[in-house]
């Protein structure tokens, strides 16, 4: 198996796909990429958390958890920030909410 040249479809530079890397892709029935390594780099380096961590309280005010009827007051620093939408746990509450 001969090594494949693939042109980027973000930055349009020429790149190589290797015979080994094409024999995994295939043994693993996915695509070759269609992007660069760089642009690959780059692209998950965006998807990363800011490098600040915010004080935030425990979201949890479930009934079967250890702090009972009452919310939970359990402070920690998170790398999310306040106004992003997911449910923060501290790690207690994570832990009786997921076994």
């Amino acid at each position: 198996m001969d090594s494949e040249t693939k042109n980027c479809q973000n930055c349009k530079k020429d790149f190589v796909i290797e015979p080994d890397d094409l024999g995994f892709y295939e043994k693993i029935s996915v695509l070759s990429p269609k992007i660069c390594p760089d642009c690959r780099h780059t692209k998950r380096f965006k998807n990363r958390g800011p490098n600040k961590l915010w004080h935030r309280n425990c979201m949890c005010d479930k009934n079967n958890h250890f702090h009972k009827k009452e919310k939970c007051a359990v402070e920690f620093k998170t790398s999310y920030a306040p106004d992003r939408p997911e449910i923060i746990y501290c790690e207690k509450c994570y832990q009786q909410e997921v076994y």
